[in-house]
């Protein structure tokens, strides 16, 4: 059962800090084929890290917002090139669009 707390006449819905909870970060960078092996090393940066959307040519890592860096760092270290990060699977998709049309 949920607790309905009212201030006034107005019901009150506590606010989720974000910081605590975690952003999700999308970081598009080039499917080659040991990014799939990278995986699980990415996994020790950031436990909650995967790859939530992939194509023939690039792909979408999900990461928390405050393991970013490291992720990107990580990825082009081993040779994976990444292009830019955003806030959404949506996004990224539209981004990975225009990445093909401009045939980078």
């Amino acid at each position: 059962m949920r607790l309905q707390i009212y201030i006034g006449c107005i019901p009150y819905h506590p606010v989720v800090v974000k910081d605590r909870v975690g952003r999700r970060r999308y970081i598009i960078a080039r499917n080659t084929p040991q990014l799939r092996r990278l995986i699980s090393q990415i996994r020790k940066i950031d436990p909650a890290a995967k790859i939530a959307y992939f194509d023939e040519s690039y792909a979408l890592i999900r990461c928390r917002h405050w393991y970013k860096e490291k992720v990107i760092e990580f990825l082009n270290s081993h040779g994976v090139k990444t292009y830019i990060t955003t806030g959404t699977i949506k996004k990224g998709k539209k981004i990975i669009e225009k990445l093909k049309a401009r045939g980078r």
